[in-house]
C-alpha cells in the first residue's frame, strides 16, 4: 500500500484547541473595536501569556506606552459559585506568581464561555492584592493551586477593554512618577 492509497484516520483537532482559538478571536474583536491592537503569542512560546494589547489614544490614534497582558482559559461549561455570581477557576500558584509580578503592565485573566460565546475577566494583580490575607501561605508554594473567582459582572466587552486601558495608564503614570 502506498501513501496515496491510505484511508486511515488523519490527525484530529481537539475541542480544547478549537475553543482556545475562539477565545483569542473573541478577545481580539473586542480589542480591535476599541481601536487597539492584540498581539498573539505563538503557542511554542507558552510562558503563561496568550496575548498582549497595545493601546492607542482614542482621539489621535497615537500608540501609548506599555501593554496589557492576557491569559485566556476556554471552556464549554463555566463553573459558578456564590449563587451564580462568581466564576471559579483553579489556577496554579506558579502561574499566579508570574502574572502578579508583571509590575509594569496589568495582567488580565479571561475565562471564555464557548457555549454562550461570552468572556469574563479579572485583573490578577488587583485580585491577589485584595485577597492576600485569605490565601495565607498558599502563595509560598509553587506546587499548590488556588481558586480564583471572576465576578460574572466582569463581562468582557468594549467597556472592559477601555477599563484595561485605564488600568494601564494609571499604572504607567504611577511608575513613571517614582524617583
Amino acid at each position: 500500500m502506498s501513501w496515496k492509497d491510505w484511508n486511515g484516520t488523519r490527525k484530529l483537532r481537539p475541542r480544547s484547541r478549537v475553543i482556545a482559538d475562539m477565545s483569542l478571536n473573541f478577545l481580539e474583536r473586542k480589542v480591535l473595536c476599541c481601536g487597539h491592537r492584540l498581539i498573539r503569542i505563538p503557542e511554542e512560546n507558552d510562558d503563561g501569556t496568550d496575548a498582549f494589547m497595545r493601546t492607542h489614544r482614542p482621539d489621535t490614534t497615537e500608540v501609548e506606552t506599555g501593554q496589557v497582558d492576557f491569559q485566556l482559559k476556554a471552556t464549554d461549561k463555566i463553573e459558578t459559585v456564590g449563587n451564580g455570581k462568581l466564576i471559579r477557576y483553579q489556577a496554579e500558584v506558579a502561574h499566579l506568581h508570574f502574572w502578579y509580578h508583571q509590575v509594569f503592565h496589568p495582567f488580565i485573566l479571561v475565562m471564555y464561555d464557548a457555549e454562550n460565546h461570552r468572556g469574563y475577566w479579572v485583573d490578577v494583580q488587583a485580585y491577589l492584592d485584595k485577597h492576600a490575607e485569605e490565601f495565607g501561605n498558599a502563595l509560598e508554594t509553587e506546587a499548590a493551586t488556588m481558586a480564583i473567582h471572576l465576578p460574572v459582572s466582569n463581562e468582557l466587552n468594549q467597556s472592559a477593554i477601555d477599563q484595561f486601558r485605564e488600568i494601564l495608564l494609571e499604572r504607567t503614570n504611577r511608575i513613571g512618577t517614582k524617583d
